[in-house]
């Protein structure tokens, strides 16, 4: 597969990630441990409203204003029909883009709501992630929630998986990422979001040659140029 990361593009982020590696924090190993079984949830459905625009997970965030936890156990007393609504009025109260005032429409509700059914299947957010974090090889985590959850995909997963702790060798290539790659002049394929071969090329070339170098995890590389990206990009 051909090469992308060459020695220019290298050496133009390496100069980028010096620059702002103090400024961002690394995400925490093991972080998913730390939160409770709303919180789990919270940053699931985080994920599927980030589809199509980053604000609408921090504008979620602000309508559960701390009450993750007691929302998740009212969801989990209701029948799937009740839930179903309780989710898709949360979304559209937070203004999730792409969350459509038709119910039967809603791509995201859906996938919301099966994706509660999933986790509570294994006894909840955080038997599940224990589960998760139980697979031997971060790929293979990375596969697992991209099987098993609606709605959170090749990128997805990753960024959720980063987020809290359960992986450290990956990169998720969202809008923010892809424009600071091509600023700093990778020739990127087309088909990148789709293939799963050229999606992984392209993270393990950026970890090898770029993040290995500089000392930080491919989390933390990620999590550097989705905050900077802005900056990075004038």
């Amino acid at each position: 597969m051909k090469k992308i990361i060459t020695p220019t593009v290298s050496k133009r982020l390496t100069v980028i990630i010096a620059k702002y590696k103090g400024e961002i924090a690394d995400p925490i190993s093991g972080d998913w441990q730390s939160k409770s079984d709303g919180e789990l949830w919270a940053t699931v459905l985080g994920q599927i409203a980030v589809v199509g625009g980053a604000a609408s997970g921090g504008a979620l965030k602000v309508c559960l204003n701390g009450h993750e936890e007691g929302w998740f156990q009212d969801l989990a007393t209701m029948d799937p029909k009740a839930r179903l609504k309780a989710i898709h009025r949360r979304l559209r109260e937070a203004g999730v883009r792409y969350a459509s005032g038709d119910i039967t429409k809603c791509k995201k509700t859906t996938a919301a709501a099966y994706d509660f059914e999933v986790l509570a299947s294994y006894g909840g957010p955080k038997e599940y992630f224990s589960k998760v974090a139980s697979v031997p090889v971060e790929a293979w985590r990375i596969a697992v929630v991209g099987d098993d959850l609606s709605y959170v995909k090749n990128k997805g997963a990753r960024d959720l998986l980063i987020g809290l702790g359960l992986v450290q060798r990956a990169i998720a290539f969202d809008s923010r990422l892809i424009k600071v790659l091509k600023h700093v002049g990778a020739q990127l394929p087309p088909d990148l979001a789709m293939s799963k071969p050229k999606y992984k090329s392209l993270e393990t070339e950026l970890i090898e040659k770029v993040c290995a170098p500089c000392g930080i995890s491919g989390g933390h590389f990620d999590r550097i140029l989705f905050a900077k990206a802005k900056a990075i990009v004038v």
